[in-house]
C-alpha cells in the first residue's frame, strides 16, 4: 500500500471534489481525502500508474500539477477561490499579500513571483477578475443592489467596484444586469 497525495489543477468547488472522488475510486484507488487542489489516496499495488491517473483526470478537464511553482499557483487559486467564496471579505481587514503569506507559509514575493511566471498576470489582476465574475453571478441573481455586492466583496465603496466591473467586462454593471444572456467564465479559466 502507498499513500500519494495528488496536486490536481481546475479544482474550484465541491461538485470539483466529488467528481475528483468519483474518478479516482472508479481507478481503485481508496481515497483519503479531497479538498480543492489535492486528492490524498492510498493505492494497492502498482496500479493505477501515475499516467493512468492523469489520463482519467484529463477526461474531466482537471490535470496533475508536478513542479512546485505550478502546485504553489494553484494553491493561490484556491486559496483564493475559498475566500471569495466564504464571505468574509466584507469583514477582513487583511490585505491581499498578508492573507497569502499566512495562508501559504510562503513569502508574499516567492509566491508572486511564481504566480505572475506561471500565469502571466499578477496575483492583484488575477483577483480583480476573480471577484467581478462573483460580481457577475451577484448581479444575476438580482436579490442584492450592487452597494451590498461591492461590500460582501470587500470594496469600500460602489465606484470602485464600479470603475473596475467596467474596465474588465467592457460595460456597466446596469449594462450588464440588462443582459438577456450574459457571459461568465468559469472560475477555472480566469
Amino acid at each position: 500500500m502507498e499513500k500519494m497525495t495528488l496536486h490536481i489543477k481546475n479544482m474550484v468547488c465541491g461538485r470539483c471534489e466529488m467528481v475528483i472522488e468519483t474518478a479516482l475510486t472508479a481507478l481503485g484507488l481508496e481515497v483519503n481525502h479531497v479538498q480543492l487542489g489535492k486528492a490524498e489516496v492510498t493505492r494497492n499495488g502498482e496500479h493505477p500508474t501515475l499516467r493512468e491517473i492523469e489520463k482519467e483526470l484529463d477526461r474531466f478537464n482537471f490535470g496533475l500539477l508536478k513542479d512546485d511553482d505550478s502546485i504553489l499557483v494553484e494553491k493561490v487559486k484556491t486559496t483564493l477561490i475559498e475566500w471569495v467564496e466564504s464571505g468574509k471579505l466584507e469583514t477582513d481587514e487583511t490585505s491581499l499579500s498578508d492573507f497569502l503569506a499566512t495562508h501559504l507559509a510562503k513569502s508574499y514575493a516567492t509566491i508572486s513571483r511564481a504566480f505572475s511566471k506561471k500565469e502571466e498576470v499578477t496575483i492583484e489582476k488575477y483577483f480583480i477578475r476573480l471577484k467581478i465574475e462573483k460580481a457577475k453571478e451577484r448581479v444575476e441573481y438580482g436579490n442584492l443592489s450592487f452597494s451590498e455586492i461591492a461590500y460582501q466583496l470587500g470594496y469600500k465603496n460602489l465606484q470602485h467596484l464600479s470603475r473596475q466591473f467596467k474596465e474588465i467586462t467592457g460595460m456597466s454593471m446596469s449594462d450588464y444586469q440588462k443582459l438577456q444572456n450574459p457571459e461568465r467564465k468559469a472560475l477555472d479559466k480566469i
